[in-house]
């Protein structure tokens, strides 16, 4: 059995190794943090002057026995109501929301079929379900009724709303109608969608007023949100099901009151954001527009995710290295996160980039 040392070693002769690094003072084209919520002084006023008033830190215990708290249920509430579900069941990740959905909804004998870029969190909660799991081609709603034709038992579509790789959407609407077709249950990870899109940041799900038709939507608050945390909404009958059955729920700490506050006002400033929402917007349109004379090898997307393929690990690292000695933070999205040629610069935009910062890494990107 090879050690631990010498696996280190193997992925870092062959360029994949991670390190941990802090970036300061830089263009920022790499946070999810796209309407600057997370560095808002609004938003940091307001948390502290509220958690002034409260006289607990953490929430004691899971929620099952001493850690759930009338302020936590009174957030889900406003949750729901926001996104105009039944219910909403909080999580202190968006990560572990994922991880509890499908491992505890899908039994043996039922099936799952994911997007094939579907993230990390939706396939690890699939290997922890009994259920068999297969994969659609991504967007291809062909691929997918293929899929369905074939499944056996419950069946399950997951799908994101935004991918966080390509930037790119898929049709929704029309993925819904084929899984009721096929009598499946939709489920819809809008992770770097809600705050964004939809009426007042509800969702793209909201958009095509799908919010109480699908059998669950994941919500996840680091991006837009500019905080941490996730939620699953659906059902109340979801919601008293996942109380039930989902492990890293039932036997994890609830989430503590500080970070209900934070969350709390996060939701209070995205349903005020418009106006950072077309800011956004124009930037997104504006980055766009410049791209258009850049010889660089550019992914369609008309999001705030972009991307330009730059093939090889160390070729896009030396392209992110170069870019950051421009005082610009475009980081490398390597294999295998992302397939082999494939590797690329991924580009967040956000409300608070500037047109001039925007020309510049678009002079600099290759």
């Amino acid at each position: 059995m090879e050690s631990l040392s010498e696996k280190l070693a193997q992925i870092d002769q062959s360029g994949l190794k991670r390190f941990l690094k802090i970036h300061n003072e830089l263009i920022d084209f790499s946070s999810n943090d796209y309407l600057g919520l997370a560095r808002s002084e609004t938003f940091h006023q307001t948390f502290v002057e509220r958690i002034q008033q409260q006289k607990k830190m953490g929430s004691s215990g899971s929620r099952l026995l001493t850690g759930n708290h009338s302020e936590t249920t009174s957030l889900e509430q406003t949750i729901a109501q926001f996104h105009d579900v039944e219910d909403a069941l909080l999580f202190p990740t968006g990560y572990q929301a994922n991880l509890s959905l499908l491992s505890s909804v899908a039994r043996k004998g039922d099936t799952i079929i994911i997007d094939e870029l579907c993230h990390a969190s939706i396939i690890d909660s699939t290997r922890l379900s009994l259920a068999t799991t297969v994969k659609f081609n991504h967007n291809d709603l062909k691929s997918l009724e293929q899929q369905l034709g074939q499944a056996q038992g419950t069946i399950f579509v997951v799908t994101e709303s935004l991918y966080s790789m390509d930037g790119d959407m898929p049709d929704l609407y029309s993925m819904y109608h084929l899984a009721s077709k096929f009598k499946a249950h939709l489920i819809v990870d809008e992770a770097h969608a809600i705050g964004i899109y939809g009426p007042k940041g509800r969702g793209i799900i909201n958009k095509f007023q799908l919010q109480r038709k699908i059998f669950a939507r994941v919500a996840t608050y680091g991006k837009a949100f500019g905080y941490q945390g996730g939620a699953i909404l659906g059902s109340s009958t979801l919601k008293d099901y996942l109380v039930n059955h989902a492990r890293p729920f039932i036997f994890s700490t609830g989430i503590n009151l500080h970070q209900v506050t934070g969350l709390s006002i996060a939701y209070e400033l995205i349903e005020q954001a418009d106006d950072l929402r077309l800011q956004l917007q124009h930037n997104i349109a504006y980055f766009q527009q410049q791209v258009l004379t850049s010889s660089a090898n550019w992914i369609t997307s008309n999001s705030q995710i972009q991307a330009v393929i730059i093939p090889g690990n160390q070729q896009v690292m030396d392209t992110s290295k170069r870019l950051k000695q421009k005082g610009i933070l475009a980081l490398p999205i390597r294999k295998p996160s992302v397939a082999a040629g494939k590797e690329r610069i991924r580009i967040c935009l956000h409300s608070f980039n500037t047109e001039t910062e925007i020309d510049l890494l678009i002079k600099h990107i290759i």
